[in-house]
């Protein structure tokens, strides 16, 4: 039995010979699991729709691709705070598949998904098409954009505040993990938290 088992695996994997064995090479999407299915979530009177995993992958660097525990709860404080964000604009780190971010669009005027692994980015993407209006011509016409941030990288930071000069009110985020602590993981943070600092000041000298 375990030599019919052996022989299979050869047969669907490729190999790379060497002097003394022969290694078989899995490939990357054997460790990948993108069976997203579409899952309804309930916040107050607030519903939303979105693909997500229900269980974690073998990788990880892709735990974004389910819902964690501390979104559930960030999202039941925001859907009981709808007037604090309503017209504000919203960048949300390490996004996932976007559940919150994706909330909050229902009452904030532009929200930013940020996420630094690509796998994310497409279902992330996908759940943005999901609540786009057949009308949406670019894809930020309906408020609702995807970009690349990797903790550390300030010239991806420096790139999304140039694209969106006006800043953010609020920088969001839950179940956030850095794996090692640096003084240019912290700069993102800070940079994204001058823009909201900055962007309020101007709010209030034009009363």
């Amino acid at each position: 039995m375990e030599e019919s088992v052996n022989k299979v695996v050869q047969n669907e994997q490729p190999r790379v010979s060497t002097d003394d064995d022969e290694i078989v090479c899995l490939d990357a999407s054997f460790f990948m699991n993108d069976n997203y299915q579409l899952t309804e979530f309930t916040f107050g009177s607030q519903h939303i729709q979105l693909f997500c995993l229900h269980s974690a992958s073998t990788d990880f660097d892709l735990t974004g691709q389910l819902v964690w525990p501390g979104a559930m709860l960030l999202n039941d404080y925001l859907s009981k705070n709808l007037d604090m964000f309503q017209g504000c604009t919203v960048i949300e780190l390490g996004s996932g598949v976007g559940i919150t971010g994706i909330l909050c669009r229902k009452f904030c005027n532009k929200v930013v998904l940020t996420d630094h692994n690509e796998e994310v980015l497409k279902i992330i993407n996908k759940n943005i098409e999901l609540h786009s209006c057949p009308e949406d011509v670019s894809p930020t016409s309906h408020g609702l954009v995807a970009e690349k941030l990797e903790w550390g990288n300030t010239d991806q930071v420096h790139e999304i505040l140039q694209k969106h000069p006006g800043g953010f009110d609020f920088v969001l985020g839950a179940d956030i993990y850095i794996l090692i602590i640096s003084q240019a993981s912290l700069c993102c943070f800070i940079v994204l938290d001058s823009s909201c600092k900055l962007k309020k000041a101007e709010n209030a000298s034009s009363y």
